[in-house]
């Protein structure tokens, strides 16, 4: 029963979060749906820390959800009521701080993840109510005016961000672009792979432009870096570039196969690549060109995650 009551309180919350954005964020939605990471449950995971009676009733239990790909809200309880958890408790300057750093060390996962926490001992009987008594109890007009006022408070927040992210100029994410959040993989990891000056830059360049929403800039800049790429490819393998050679994606492509470096999978993906590229100018704007920008980025983790490391 507890696990079904946590699942039904984090729908409830979710519900009411999908309701407030489709309402009041619409438009920043459709332009960067990063920037709402609670919209969909595919990515999110749940977390409750159980936690020793030594912190007070008010601590009980912790609910943290979290943006962790493909979970689809699956659940994990960890137990920290054993007294060692608590040696270094004098460290932090509060329960929050001890909690949220024993979850973090428990979970390994990074803070810019966590979307959302909070005490949950106030909802009672989370044992011991069935599934329906609990969605009775708290479907009365108090507690659905406390779902709401949370969710407001974090789409809000989450909308003011989105506010101040596009009104940065480029120059301001241009450099380290790869460590902002709004990354959909870990674009740092991939440079510091390469290691290679152009390559950086390029990457650099390409999600600055994706982080200000210009997509077609940044669909445009990845094929360079996805070309690079292929170049350095060939060079790792032996093979010498003249300045004479073709050096198109498409044909970067075909002759990493012909050397039998890659195979044909692999070698339709970037000949996917080089007709997105190619051809990003006369899609629709928003999520399209966007999803453009997302194949090249995970042809471009592939190639390193396969031949760079």
């Amino acid at each position: 029963m507890f696990k079904e009551n946590i699942k039904t309180l984090v729908n409830k919350y979710l519900s009411k979060y999908n309701q407030i954005v489709d309402t009041l964020y619409k438009s920043a939605y459709s332009t960067n749906p990063e920037a709402f990471r609670l919209k969909d449950p595919s990515n999110i995971k749940i977390y409750v820390l159980k936690l020793s009676p030594i912190l007070g009733a008010n601590f009980s239990y912790q609910l943290y959800l979290t943006y962790e790909k493909d979970k689809n809200l699956e659940l994990e309880i960890i137990d920290l009521t054993e007294e060692k958890h608590y040696e270094d408790y004098s460290k932090y300057r509060s329960p929050e701080d001890f909690i949220t750093q024993k979850f973090l060390e428990k979970t390994n996962i990074g803070h810019g993840n966590i979307l959302y926490t909070e005490d949950i001992s106030v909802y009672n009987n989370l044992h011991t109510l069935t599934a329906d008594e609990f969605t009775n109890i708290y479907s009365n007009k108090i507690w659905h005016d406390t779902f709401h006022n949370r969710m407001l408070i974090l789409v809000t927040s989450e909308g003011r961000r989105f506010v101040e992210h596009v009104n940065h100029p480029a120059s301001y994410y241009a450099k380290n672009a790869a460590k902002y959040s709004y990354s959909l993989l870990d674009l740092k990891a991939i440079i510091d792979t390469v290691n290679d000056e152009d390559f950086s830059y390029q990457m650099d360049q390409a999600i600055a432009a994706y982080e200000n929403s210009l997509y077609l800039a940044s669909c445009a800049t990845l094929g360079v870096c996805l070309e690079t790429l292929c170049k350095l490819l060939l060079q790792k393998e032996g093979k010498k570039i003249k300045d004479s050679d073709p050096t198109m994606l498409d044909k970067l492509g075909q002759r990493l196969r012909e050397n039998k470096i890659i195979n044909y999978k692999l070698n339709s993906r970037i000949d996917v690549c080089y007709k997105i590229r190619n051809l990003s100018s006369h899609t629709s704007p928003g999520k399209v060109l966007q999803g453009d920008c997302h194949f090249i980025i995970a042809t471009i983790n592939e190639i390193v995650d396969t031949y760079f490391k």
